[in-house]
């Protein structure tokens, strides 16, 4: 299965972790060498708080410890 973390980076052969919590906008999926990416839910439920609905963010914004930052920079 592939999944698109919050900077629209499409990641396969991830699994998605269990958490103590459960979050309603997001989930946390982990790839082969343990790294972790939060990911966005198809049908996160709009917050009362925010006016805007969470979309995803450019590859090239993502922070420079994401492990795939230099492929979009």
């Amino acid at each position: 299965m592939v999944f698109t973390d919050v900077f629209n980076v499409k990641h396969d052969d991830c699994k998605i972790i269990q958490t103590q919590n459960d979050f309603k906008r997001v989930f946390i999926i982990e790839n082969e060498q343990g790294v972790r990416f939060t990911c966005l839910k198809d049908d996160a439920p709009r917050s009362s708080k925010i006016h805007d609905h969470w979309k995803h963010a450019k590859p090239s914004d993502s922070p420079d410890a994401h492990p795939f930052h230099d492929k979009f920079v």
